[in-house]
């Protein structure tokens, strides 16, 4: 299992259920970008959550906002905007349906 540092764990914890589990919930993430963020984990070798950190979290051009998504409000937590761009960029460009598909990727575990 990937290990985090103290101030990565900071960044993550608004956004992923745990950071030392196979299996884990995303919160505080509009769909758009979920969907973006399975896009970009399918297409690299990084765990979902180095992906999440690294490319969405450490991106000063998504905007994410951990202090506003930490104190419970998700409103101006990221800039869905971003997502949005990359998503028209993606569907438009390539015509990757395929990713628009991943917006909508949930689980669900009962009794395990």
């Amino acid at each position: 299992m990937e290990s985090f540092t103290e101030e990565e764990k900071r960044l993550l914890a608004p956004f992923v259920s745990n950071m030392d589990r196979p299996i884990f919930v995303l919160r505080n993430l509009p769909e758009v970008v979920k969907g973006a963020l399975f896009s970009r984990y399918s297409r690299s070798t990084k765990s979902l959550r180095r992906t999440l950190l690294d490319e969405f979290i450490k991106n000063k051009d998504i905007g994410f906002d951990t202090k506003s998504a930490a104190s419970g409000g998700f409103e101006g937590a990221i800039a869905t905007e971003k997502a949005e761009q990359f998503y028209d960029r993606v569907l438009l460009g390539y015509g990757d349906d395929s990713v628009a598909e991943l917006a909508g990727a949930h689980i669900a575990l009962d009794d395990m």
